[in-house]
């Protein structure tokens, strides 16, 4: 890994309304909730449990994620636990929680096997402030919060300068854009509902988990799929049309 390079982020939070446009794709939205069924009922304290049971054990090979990067100890906000990977459930989580096993992929009407692996995020109970500004590996963005129990201020999102179509060369799964130009703006995500699904861009901004008050509930996940023309068709349709119909909450990219 390169050298991370000093960084300053505008302190200033901009309001996320009015800024859609009759001729936006999905390369072009930064940000939005998607339009989905509600989340089931879920025990959170039992969904809990697992988490703190399996994370002491697992052993996924070839992680993406960030974790494990000694530099971002501190502001790594996670206990993160793959709760499916390869297309192979892991710690018997379907049996467990079925209702939650299928909404990953229900969600967004995919099909359980269009859905590779599931990344779980709950924010550590210690953790306070802005946390790791990064990209995410996966292709489409799709990400749900179990319960969030901070819905604002939740969320940091900077645009890059540039509007790429693919994710540029963030040195390395969770990087902290050391060759990539950002803009000078930083925009507040915001939730209508503490149990959502939204997308996130990997490929024209980073992100950053805000916590103002430690020991705030908040559990998400990541849904990552295998590309396809079938895939990136449906799922750009599911961003554009959700973009458009949740217009307060959804952030745009545009040319600085």
């Amino acid at each position: 890994m390169t050298e991370s390079k000093s960084v300053v982020f505008p302190t200033t939070l901009f309001p996320n309304k009015n800024l859609i446009n009759n001729s936006m794709n999905a390369n072009d939205i930064l940000y939005t909730p998607l339009d989905s069924p509600s989340m089931p009922a879920i025990d959170t304290a039992k969904l809990l449990e697992w988490v703190q049971k399996n994370t002491v054990n697992q052993d996924i090979p070839n992680r993406l994620d960030a974790s494990k990067i000694a530099e971002t100890a501190k502001i790594y906000p996670w206990n993160i636990i793959y709760p499916k990977h390869n297309n192979v459930w892991q710690y018997n989580f379907n049996n467990e929680f079925p209702e939650l096993a299928n909404f990953f992929h229900s969600a967004y009407n995919l099909s359980e096997s269009d859905v590779d692996t599931v990344v779980l995020l709950p924010v550590r109970n210690d953790f306070a402030g802005v946390g790791l500004w990064h990209s995410d590996p996966d292709v489409y963005g799709l990400r749900m919060y179990i319960e969030n129990q901070a819905v604002e201020n939740f969320l940091l999102v900077r645009p890059t300068v540039n509007p790429y179509n693919e994710r540029p060369n963030f040195d390395g799964a969770h990087q902290r854009h050391n060759e990539v130009e950002l803009q000078d703006i930083t925009f507040n995500a915001k939730l209508y509902l503490p149990n959502q699904t939204f997308f996130i861009n990997n490929f024209r901004a980073v992100h950053a988990v805000n916590t103002d008050n430690p020991g705030t509930l908040r559990i998400a996940a990541i849904i990552m799929c295998r590309k396809t023309p079938e895939l990136t068709a449906h799922i750009d349709d599911l961003i554009v049309r959700s973009a458009e119909k949740f217009k307060e909450f959804a952030i745009q990219w545009s040319a600085p």
